[in-house]
């Protein structure tokens, strides 16, 4: 299923847990982050947790029906149930699975260091099965659509800058017409600088292949359910900024934002293999851009 579904997407009432809240019940729910005019996730009884606000958009839906013909023993994620805009505002609101477990941000201090092995160990699994679904051959969203994370953000929604692109090389030119398009935005600060980029930047990034990579491996998007300190399971939330990206980019992504003030930096080359060449190359691209 690569293909996506269109609005408004309704799961047949054999497939859910109960009736599915309406937007009364939705409004009522239990507040687990965020704002209902930008980005409210609720909880909406013991099945259902629900996304929706003014910064939602049906990207994740589409991301969790594309994973659901492939979750599994080695990957968990939650179901998705509906998806509609909300007569109220608008908004794209998306019901999911409530999952059980805690934030593995809030449990990672607690955990002893073979709890921390065997959530690593499980999750390289879930990445290492992700790694395996056979690739379209582009880099780009869903149904070929552009490349939902950040990075690739323009206003003008530019598929010279968005993608999808249909090579590496392709992708390549994309960053640096993003580098170009912010350096003039500023006055041309780093014309000379984003050149260096243009001669270079296919020979720092080359050879790597699309796969199908989460984009926020944040501790916060993994929830862990264990009992009497034994781990149930682990469940990747928050696919919103997946799809179609090259091979070095979960990693690349992670070591660019990460903190580095405990041992999760170290202990995600457990569960990805690292790209220590591109995350150097990649850390400058995310610098250029956001600081």
């Amino acid at each position: 299923m690569s293909h996506r579904v269109y609005l408004p997407f309704l799961k047949p009432p054999d497939q859910l847990p109960c009736p599915l809240p309406d937007e009364r019940e939705i409004a009522q729910g239990t507040i687990l982050c965020g704002d209902a005019s930008n980005h409210c996730l609720v909880a909406v009884g013991e099945h259902f947790v629900v996304k929706y606000g003014g910064h939602i958009s049906e990207v994740e839906g589409q991301n969790l029906l594309f994973l659901e013909r492939y979750t599994g023993a080695c990957l968990t994620v939650p179901k998705l149930y509906a998806m509609w805009r909300m007569t109220s505002t608008g908004h794209i609101c998306l019901v999911m699975q409530r999952l059980p477990g805690e934030s593995l941000e809030t449990l990672w201090p607690q955990l002893t260091e073979e709890e921390k092995s065997a959530v690593c160990a499980r999750l390289k699994k879930a990445f290492n099965f992700l790694r395996q679904l056979p690739s379209p051959g582009f880099y780009g969203g869903i149904g070929k659509t552009p490349l939902p994370h950040h990075f690739f953000w323009d206003s003008a929604k530019s598929p010279a800058i968005c993608g999808p692109f249909s090579s590496e090389v392709e992708l390549n030119i994309g960053i640096v017409r993003k580098l170009r398009q912010q350096s003039k935005e500023n006055g041309g600060y780093m014309d000379q600088k984003i050149e260096f980029y243009g001669r270079h930047l296919n020979t720092a990034l080359s050879g790597h292949d699309s796969v199908f990579s989460h984009s926020d491996l944040q501790r916060k998007n993994i929830l862990v359910h264990r009992h009497a300190r034994t781990i149930i399971s682990v469940a990747i939330v928050d696919w919103e900024d997946a799809g179609w990206y090259p091979s070095y980019w979960e990693y690349c992504l992670e070591f660019a934002t990460a903190l580095w003030v405990d041992d999760w930096p170290k202990r995600l080359e457990d569960i990805i293999a690292p790209w220590p060449r591109e995350a150097a190359v990649f850390r400058m691209l995310y610098q250029e851009l956001y600081f």
